[in-house]
């Protein structure tokens, strides 16, 4: 099970007065932010990554989905992605920096998450989450995204299996305990097809699933829809926080991710 250390009790709204002040109050969060991000360009780097802490945990930490307007996502200074996890409401991370093509992105409070072509990489600060992932150099995303990029709608040239190491790292108030997973990927390449943002825009995406393994059994499904355009990953539904073995009740966590306003960078440094 899948633990943040800024998580809070989600409660429903108790009438409909409430459920307007909440929305008010998160458009004015968000009018504030903008305003904030713009002001920090102009200051200091420890005042902007003061602020860009603070920005984003206003937005992570909050009990109902955020949607940001078109005005409000031309606005915001950095690349920024919704994510989903399981069944919690819809929060904003964006990118903090980009590390030789491993792209680390602030979700509120002390948690950042790692991509690399898509995919969740490591954490930090999530309790039972990923935290590092091994060969990553034959992930074979890297592959199908090099293959659009290059306007080869063909992708029967990449590999179609994947082996790799994760590691994870479970706190509790009593002690931490790490473990280590071998899995084994299958990937399948699907047909074109169209995919609907909750930013407003559609892509035009080859759809990507992965089936991940043990030895003994299936663990999950992993789906990447990679624009035919650009060759990003625009939206993915992914394991972030694997079964524990020592927990015989214990299930895996997903996240949904979704661009929000690309990193277009990316393109130009031919990394993910």
């Amino acid at each position: 099970m899948l633990i943040s250390p800024t998580q809070i009790e989600q409660k429903a709204p108790a009438n409909r007065t409430q459920n307007n002040n909440m929305t008010a109050k998160h458009s004015l969060y968000i009018q504030i932010i903008i305003l904030a991000l713009i002001s920090t360009l102009i200051s200091g780097c420890s005042v902007r990554l003061q602020n860009y802490k603070e920005i984003v945990t206003e937005l992570f930490n909050t009990p109902e989905d955020v949607t940001l307007s078109q005005q409000e996502i031309e606005e915001f200074p950095y690349a920024g992605s919704y994510i989903q996890v399981d069944e919690r409401p819809r929060a904003f991370m964006a990118l903090a920096f980009d590390d030789n093509g491993v792209l680390k992105w602030r979700t509120g409070g002390e948690e950042i998450i790692h991509t690399k072509h898509g995919r969740i990489t490591a954490t930090n600060n999530m309790s039972g989450a990923i935290a590092h992932t091994s060969n990553l150099k034959n992930d074979p995303l890297a592959c199908f995204r090099e293959a659009i990029r290059r306007n080869n709608q063909d992708l029967t040239n990449c590999p179609t299996t994947w082996q790799r190491d994760i590691w994870v790292t479970t706190a509790t108030p009593n002690k931490i305990e790490d473990q280590a997973y071998t899995y084994t990927s299958e990937f399948r390449v699907g047909a074109t097809e169209q995919v609907n943002l909750a930013n407003g825009t559609s892509h035009q995406v080859i759809k990507i699933e992965e089936r991940i393994g043990t030895s003994d059994n299936n663990v999950a499904t992993n789906t990447f829809y990679i624009s035919t355009d650009n060759a990003r990953i625009v939206k993915s539904h992914q394991l972030i926080a694997p079964p524990s073995s020592s927990q015989s009740s214990s299930e895996s966590t997903f996240a949904t991710i979704e661009e929000v306003k690309p990193y277009t960078l990316e393109e130009v440094k031919n990394n993910g």
